[in-house]
């Protein structure tokens, strides 16, 4: 219930609030990318060049591509020993394992539940999120049986972003943000007022609004602009609170731990 109640009210005050949230700038990083993905919790880079999807790490590199599928649409490293990669043309989820060598692929097309997915995310086991653009649906579903386990209620428009960590996934359309835990229970849903993409912070949420982020808390219910050199912000990610932001061939992070008063 209070998980509700805060995101009824978050807007209340997300645009007079004045608490701001300090980061502290690190070392920058040289990167000639079409796409800069993340980077994971050892540090490997991931981004994609020529629909050719790259681990950079130390003085070694990976790379796996499959033009049969199409365009690499989305990718999650949530779990870098199993990658989640989506091609949203050939609706076709594959996972390659910390090498990028190929583990296993689903073909949303020809299993017996066919499905027309958008987007997908890493759940828990075996599983991932998926949204069914057929039904409006979320789902968890299995990818060694190939069979859904959790749907939830009907969501009126396409997903901007779908992002999960494993205990929640967090759905961004042009109208709403919602939230649902594992069970597919929803757990609260607001008004989109502008935000374009988000990613997860622990059980929190940095969001994107025109060219600034804001750090949405849950413990102490306080969403907080970030403070932040005026680089544009279009690719971003979040690990074990670094916050990472691409921009021209360079890889800024900033460390985004509450400081000690």
């Amino acid at each position: 219930m209070k998980k509700i109640i805060f995101l009824l009210t978050l807007f209340g005050y997300i645009y007079t609030t004045s608490a701001q949230r300090n980061a502290i700038a690190q070392d920058s990083i040289s990167l000639e990318a079409d796409t800069f993905l993340g980077v994971d919790s050892f540090g490997a880079v991931y981004y994609t060049k020529g629909n050719i999807f790259y681990k950079k790490w130390n003085d070694r590199e990976w790379q796996f591509g499959d033009f049969i599928l199409g365009q690499l649409t989305q990718v999650s490293i949530l779990n870098p020993l199993k990658i989640v990669l989506f091609y949203e043309s050939s609706n076709t989820m594959v996972l390659v394992d910390k090498y990028l060598s190929e583990i296993d692929r689903v073909n949303f097309n020809t299993i017996t539940e066919f499905k027309s997915v958008s987007k997908v995310s890493p759940a828990n086991d075996n599983s991932i999120w998926l949204f069914d653009a057929n039904t409006q649906q979320l789902e968890v579903f299995n990818t060694n049986s190939n069979k859904t386990l959790v749907t939830t209620q009907p969501i009126n428009e396409l997903p901007i972003s779908l992002n999960s960590n494993f205990n929640y996934c967090w759905v961004l359309t042009s109208g709403t943000l919602s939230q649902f835990n594992i069970y597919g229970s929803l757990l609260g849903r607001i008004k989109n007022e502008g935000f374009t993409d988000m990613k997860i912070i622990n059980d929190d949420l940095i969001i994107l609004k025109e060219d600034s982020l804001y750090y949405l808390s849950m413990d102490t219910e306080e969403i907080e602009k970030i403070n932040l050199p005026e680089i544009p912000i279009k690719q971003f990610s979040v690990t074990n609170e670094i916050l990472y932001i691409y921009h021209q061939s360079k890889i800024y992070s900033f460390d985004l731990t509450p400081q000690k008063k």
